[in-house]
């Protein structure tokens, strides 16, 4: 049974008015998370693209390579750590009329990475096999900054279209819906009317909801459900003053199941650089 997962966080952006801080931070503990208590631990199983790395092209071909040949029984992680946004929808598939997207370090306007180009890489995935997608990122229409109660500064993961679309009534609806009609689970930051906080932690700058995830998987042994974990993820995040609300999506027979298909116990377990 396979075990791979592909990390992407972006701090640095070609226009440093957009950098981030926490990003980077964010693929080091879930690299570290992986490898300690779930068996991610295979030469080459884990692969990291950050900064001017984690282009288009490289996040897509990396997610090809993560579900080329999975098997029933494997257990596959995309976590994105960055910005997000919308961006007018061009094939008529969203009821608001928009696309929810990730921002690459390249990102190109004319042609984003939407949830439809990460749903169609996916899609293959057979019955049995387990993709967890994790998204540390803003699906809103602001783009706000504000300052944290400590004076650190929060930066909102959100990167708004050099044309903002126009906003209508609309349904609730995270970037990689599509991706949980496939065998996929996606835990998503907050809802696509919320900001997703980069925020100081703990001594360092971190993805308020990467950050608390880790912890709640930590606080319940590194062996709760999927719906445990949102349940938990959540009321940490409100417990400590940040207004975004995380999402759970996927087929019911997967949200009860142990988060990355349970905890894995290896004598031999090691760091993968």
């Amino acid at each position: 049974m396979a075990r791979k997962a592909l990390l992407v966080g972006i701090n640095r952006y070609p226009d440093p008015a957009d950098g981030l801080r926490g990003c980077v931070n964010d693929v080091l503990l879930m690299r570290d998370t992986l490898a300690r208590h779930y068996g991610f631990i295979d030469p080459g199983a884990v692969r990291i693209l950050t900064d001017h790395r984690a282009t288009t092209e490289a996040i897509l071909h990396n997610l090809a390579w993560l579900v080329d040949g999975a098997a029933s029984g494997d257990s596959l992680v995309f976590h994105y750590s960055g910005h997000g946004s919308q961006v007018p929808d061009r094939n008529g598939d969203e009821g608001d009329g928009l696309d929810e997207i990730l921002c690459p370090y390249d990102l190109d306007w004319a042609h984003p990475l939407t949830d439809d180009d990460l749903a169609a890489v996916v899609a293959p995935i057979p019955k049995g096999a387990l993709l967890t997608v994790i998204l540390d990122c803003c699906h809103s229409g602001t783009g706000l900054r504000e300052t944290s109660r400590n004076g650190s500064g929060i930066r909102h993961r959100y990167l708004p279209h050099l044309v903002e679309p126009a906003v209508f009534p609309r349904p609730v609806r995270r970037f990689g819906a599509g991706v949980t009609k496939t065998n996929a689970v996606l835990l998503a930051a907050c809802r696509d009317d919320q900001t997703s906080a980069d925020a100081f932690i703990d001594g360092k700058f971190r993805g308020a909801h990467t950050w608390y995830l880790c912890q709640s998987l930590r606080e319940a042994n590194w062996n709760p459900t999927y719906r445990d974990l949102a349940s938990t993820t959540g009321t940490a995040l409100s417990r400590t003053g940040f207004d975004q609300v995380p999402q759970l999506e996927g087929p019911s027979r997967l949200l009860t199941m142990p988060v990355f298909q349970g905890r894995h116990i290896s004598k031999s377990a090691r760091i993968v650089a």
